[in-house]
């Protein structure tokens, strides 16, 4: 599968150990440190404001990433840039020992991490050609599995022996190995964004072209499935602190879930290519559903390292739903599209887990997992309907 792949070796290497130690991060942040807010006093609600204002800096820090390349190009200038302000707010997070510093804190971290992530991504998009997405996809994918993999695997022990102030220190050393990786990935910058449309677009002058309905479609999928996700994500941890289970306990459930779906990525992309994309999504929103489902009566460990491995093969398929985006979109809309699927990701974390704290901490918990669990089911609804393929578009008109 590795020799078919017509990018770069070199320049992949470096985008999926850059695209893993982002998942490193972002792992810590969504299943461990809520333990740590907790012991700060936050109740459910609280906490789940916690992780969700995460979402909402790393969401505006995409969006202003890809205002950014749109406009100055220059994509690895600005991704040294964020790494460089990114480093030192890790480091200040040793300094959050109430939950509102915390909160607060957070926000300074994602929001260069969010433009980090939204360069990285381009780069990696404008680097692949059709015909090796799934493949090229599924690397990165895998790439972000290890990372997860590796977060639960020293997350947890690292914050029960030496404290959440030493797991802050090992965040910015991730950040320092990205900014070093990044001195060596190639870019071709381009000029600022044109005025004029390029002829042939299928957009008036001055308009941006349409992404198309069945993509439309395929993101409100994403969305709900995502939403599902996260409110199974945040309902794990609480049920485990709510249960005595400790941060190792709980760092464990991300390692066994990374563990068990690490192949996958890559395997799903490579099959993807030449069995189609939608099949594999449909099967990755029930087993979703199914994972949030089985959280509601878990009392052992066993039990939420299964629902969490279940809940994980939505991100293992992630791979697989960038290639359906950029399959299904047009090329002259190629940037944007990439740009809404990250970003819709986001945006379900914001609500999925400031929603799940408040649903949680009024109505139960049983009842908002079973609300989450749906999602997925509805999303599947709305894959059935993507029954027409993209049309193949012309290489000539592509820039």
């Amino acid at each position: 599968m590795l020799s078919a792949i017509s990018m770069n070796k070199r320049q992949l290497l470096l985008l999926c150990l850059c695209l893993g130690l982002i998942p490193f991060q972002a792992a810590l942040t969504i299943r461990l440190l809520p333990v740590y807010a907790v012991r700060l006093g936050a109740d459910p609600a609280i906490t789940g404001l916690f992780v969700a204002f995460a979402f909402l800096a790393v969401t505006l820090g995409n969006i202003t990433g890809g205002w950014l390349s749109d406009w100055f190009g220059m994509r690895k200038v600005i991704l040294l840039i964020s790494c460089l302000v990114w480093i030192p707010a890790d480091l200040l997070l040793t300094q959050a020992t109430t939950i509102q510093r915390l909160i607060g804190l957070i926000g300074l971290v994602w929001f260069p991490g969010g433009i980090a992530f939204a360069m990285l991504s381009i780069i990696a998009a404008l680097s692949t050609v059709e015909g090796e997405r799934g493949k090229v996809f599924g690397l990165i994918a895998l790439a972000s599995g290890s990372g997860s993999l590796l977060a639960g695997l020293i997350g947890g022990p690292i914050a029960e022996r030496w404290g959440f102030p030493v797991l802050f220190m090992v965040m910015a050393a991730a950040t320092l190995i990205i900014l070093v990786i990044a001195i060596f990935i190639q870019d071709k910058p381009t000029p600022r964004k044109a005025a004029q449309p390029r002829p042939h677009d299928g957009a008036p002058a001055g308009e941006q072209p349409s992404i198309g309905h069945l993509l439309k479609l395929l993101l409100v999928a994403h969305l709900l499935v995502r939403l599902g996700q996260f409110i199974g994500g945040l309902g794990s941890p609480l049920a485990m602190t709510r249960l005595g289970f400790d941060a190792t306990d709980v760092s464990s459930t991300i390692a066994v879930s990374a563990a068990i779906t690490l192949p996958l990525p890559l395997l799903l992309g490579w099959l993807s290519d030449r069995a189609g994309r939608q099949q594999f999504l449909i099967v990755a929103y029930g087993l979703c559903a199914l994972g949030v489902l089985l959280l509601i009566p878990a009392l052992w460990l066993w039990q939420f390292w299964l629902s969490a491995s279940l809940l994980a093969i939505v991100e293992a398929t992630n791979g697989v739903a960038q290639a359906f985006v950029a399959d299904l979109a047009p090329p002259q809309a190629m940037g944007r599209a990439i740009s809404l699927f990250n970003t819709t990701s986001m945006f379900a974390g914001i609500v999925g887990l400031s929603g799940a704290g408040y649903l949680i901490q009024t109505i139960g918990s049983s009842p908002t997992l079973l609300l989450g669990a749906c999602l997925p089911l509805v999303a599947i609804g709305l894959l059935l309907r993507l029954r027409k393929p993209a049309p193949v578009p012309n290489p000539l008109r592509i820039a």
